[in-house]
């Protein structure tokens, strides 16, 4: 009962951030011209989004538990892990996007300058904030325990740096150019809650129940939502990618440097 109202006043919270997000700080920039050819965006967006599901099911079922029995090694372990996801979600919507559409990098978020030094500052904050209290009160969504450095960093490319290049730079991207800005981020963090649910009901069905379940699926729907906004108000998936980094990982280096 505790985790459940732990879950829910996260939720309340976080929902309060992408209120205030989209309200108050930063401002929306002029939407990314609609494409020619909505429909061939759509199937992009469904493709990719099928990937993005079946891909974390292979690795809880099949591909990680392989990993485990034959590399040891944490730190290897991830960066045997690190082609394996840069085929799937950089190598392969890069040829996709940079070769069918002519998207260059900076239509895919990677840059440095931001159209919102206020939205940087917020996502950077939020991302610390989130972590520190998931340290402090041991409800971390992801990991709170002790981690080698070597694999702190390999997760911040495999875990935070992918998922925002794939969700965010692509796939939100692709929306926006097809329904606008609103719709591009309300789908998209949909879709991102979503591509989550596999993981949810894998680690949390046994000893959580269903009412957990959808709590954390509606929770990863908003982080898709914050991290959708603060993409669209920056134009870059560098402050998403270290509000998701300081999120998740944050607890564990907590951990570490506590002893």
């Amino acid at each position: 009962m505790s985790d459940l109202l732990w879950r829910f006043s996260f939720i309340i919270a976080v929902g309060s951030l992408v209120w205030l997000l989209h309200r108050h700080i930063g401002v929306y920039p002029i939407a990314l011209p609609r494409s020619v050819n909505p429909s061939k965006n759509i199937r992009s967006v469904l493709v990719l989004w099928v990937i993005a599901v079946i891909f974390p099911i292979l690795m809880m079922v099949w591909i990680s538990p392989l990993l485990d029995r034959i590399v040891t090694n944490r730190v290897i372990n991830q960066l045997v892990q690190a082609p394996f996801r840069s085929i799937l979600y950089l190598l392969l919507p890069i040829f996709l996007e940079t070769r069918q559409r002519g998207w260059s990098s900076l239509d895919l978020g990677l840059s440095f300058k931001n159209k919102s030094w206020d939205v940087t500052i917020f996502a950077v904050v939020v991302g610390l904030a989130s972590g520190s209290i998931a340290y402090f009160t041991g409800q971390s969504n992801i990991s709170i325990q002790v981690l080698p450095l070597g694999e702190l960093l390999l997760l911040f490319y495999n875990n935070a740096f992918l998922e925002e290049f794939y969700h965010r730079g692509v796939i939100q991207s692709l929306l926006e150019r097809t329904v606008g800005q609103g719709k591009a981020v309300w789908c998209g963090g949909i879709l991102f809650g979503l591509t989550h649910m596999a993981f949810d009901v894998f680690t949390l069905e046994e000893r959580s129940g269903i009412l957990v379940i959808f709590s954390a699926l509606f929770l990863q729907t908003l982080a898709g939502w914050l991290f959708g906004i603060i993409y669209i108000k920056t134009r870059s998936l560098w402050p998403g990618i270290a509000c998701h980094y300081c999120a998740n990982w944050l607890p564990s280096i907590l951990v570490a440097l506590a002893g």
